[in-house]
């Protein structure tokens, strides 16, 4: 069946969102233009205006998908996790999934230094944050009973965070052992079977 006009709208978007994200990763914020992403996107440069006012605009509605997405991926990782230990090493595997040469990680780094001149995508990134912080702090308040969930929550993101940010400049930090300083952070105990290495 021949798709609809709203149909061909739809997947014009998501192929300049889809190709919005990747420029960015590939070149930085700054070099995204229309003409790079129409080509990537293999559509007119006219198409690309048609849909977002400015280029700026598809920048930030790319990277906040994009960031939305991994947030929601990460939320229901954890959710699934009742033991805290078991939590922590949930958490852990999705750090270690942020290597420095994962699309993710550099669109993620892009897109904290553009948050700080966008303020619209300062603004509606910071939401996600704390989305992100309030649901670690329910989970860290009924798995490991911490009565100052939210503030561990804040230093546990924020670490987590850090930590993708300095393996981006020294890869060699992935050799580093971080389960045992994480997992008491958290007040969680080891988990059974955990290995000299694994215990930090």
């Amino acid at each position: 069946m021949t798709p609809t006009s709203a149909e061909r709208g739809k997947e014009t978007r998501v192929r300049l969102l889809d190709a919005a994200s990747r420029l960015i990763a590939e070149e930085g914020w700054g070099a995204v233009t229309t003409r790079k992403v129409a080509e990537r996107a293999g559509l007119r440069p006219g198409l690309v205006h048609y849909h977002f006012s400015t280029v700026t605009d598809l920048l930030v509605e790319a990277s906040l998908g994009e960031v939305r997405r991994e947030v929601e991926r990460s939320l229901a990782a954890l959710r699934q996790e009742i033991d805290p230990a078991a939590g922590v090493e949930q958490v852990l595997a999705m750090a270690e999934a942020y290597t420095p040469d994962d699309q993710l990680t550099v669109l993620f780094t892009e897109v904290l230094l553009a948050a700080t001149r966008h303020e619209r995508l300062r603004a509606e990134l910071a939401v996600l944050i704390r989305e992100f912080r309030a649901a670690l702090a329910d989970w860290l308040r009924a798995s490991a009973g911490l009565d100052d969930a939210e503030a561990t929550a804040v230093v546990f993101s924020a670490l987590l965070d850090g930590l993708v940010l300095h393996r981006l400049v020294d890869p060699s930090l992935t050799a580093q052992p971080i389960t045992g300083p994480l997992r008491r952070l958290v007040g969680a105990k080891e988990a059974t079977g955990a290995t000299d290495a694994e215990r930090g």
